[in-house]
């Protein structure tokens, strides 16, 4: 198995919003994002995979080494390889670092107080990977890192809900504690996976807050930018008509992981990318 082979394995399958989303990039521009997502896949699977959180830090620092040698251009894990040849295209070692540091911090927080601190967990995580690949997509207007900054917590946050079930299973909690108590729900109706009106409230307002974020996203991104830019905004989309059907599935989170026929993707992505080609006349 070839490098390549290793991180298209570990992210790319067939049918999925990520194969649609980079399905329109070029050759080069798809190997350096199938690393990149490999990556924080990677990363992100350490702490599911570990129960004993020295042995989870203690491979933590692993890749923090790796990272710190492949831009030295010592690069050992498949995953580094592919990367050591995109580092000409201006990936920065700290976004690489920051995530591990982020993953790092998080590892004994089951809770989030305020949306705040809920946001800023996802600026750690999520808008590091979306500003990456920003930065390889190409952009020419400032104000197009603040529709990655915004995308990447809007698209965090759509996994964090659909994934609501399993991370209630491993203990842990991705509402903020503030909106519990705004909407008079439990911590433990949603352990016990009650689908109650209070709860189904509490849902559909998750819903509202995530696609104001994506709503924020598109306000940012410039025009001239939005076709060299088209991946994230397929992966957007795909994300809003993700959101629209667990709100017409009235909430299902606990019963089952609410996703897109691939046929609906592939339909979207067309779309889109079709839209992002009229915007550069």
């Amino acid at each position: 198995m070839t490098p390549f082979q290793y991180c298209q394995n570990k992210v790319l399958h067939e049918g999925s919003s990520l194969y649609y989303s980079l399905h329109v990039l070029s050759p080069t521009q798809r190997k350096i994002l199938i690393a990149i997502h490999a990556f924080f896949r990677e990363i992100n699977e350490i702490p599911c995979e570990c129960q004993d959180l020295s042995i989870v830090q203690m491979k933590l620092q692993w890749w923090q080494h790796e990272i710190a040698q492949t831009f030295n251009g010592e690069a050992h894990h498949p995953i580094c390889q592919v990367l050591s040849e995109a580092i000409q295209h201006h990936l920065e070692e700290n976004y690489f670092q920051e995530f591990i540091e982020g993953v790092r911090q998080h590892l004994n927080v089951t809770r989030y107080a305020t949306d705040k601190d809920l946001e800023t967990y996802c600026k750690q995580t999520g808008v590091v990977s979306t500003l990456l690949c920003t930065q390889v997509l190409g952009y020419q207007n400032e104000s197009t890192l603040k529709y990655a900054e915004q995308l990447g917590i809007a698209l965090q946050l759509t996994f964090l809900l659909r994934e609501l079930h399993q991370d209630l299973a491993n203990g842990r909690l991705y509402i903020p504690t503030e909106d519990l108590e705004r909407f008079k729900v439990t911590e433990q109706a949603l352990f016990n996976y009650q689908l109650s009106d209070t709860v189904q409230a509490l849902l559909a307002y998750q819903v509202v807050r995530i696609r104001a974020y994506y709503h924020e996203a598109f306000k940012h991104l410039a025009k001239e930018d939005v076709f060299n830019q088209r991946s994230g905004v397929i992966r957007a989309k795909l994300a809003l008509a993700t959101l629209q059907e667990i709100e017409n599935d009235g909430y299902q989170v606990f019963n089952h992981r609410i996703s897109l026929t691939p046929l609906r993707k592939l339909w979207i992505a067309w779309r889109t990318n079709r839209w992002a080609k009229r915007q550069q006349f």
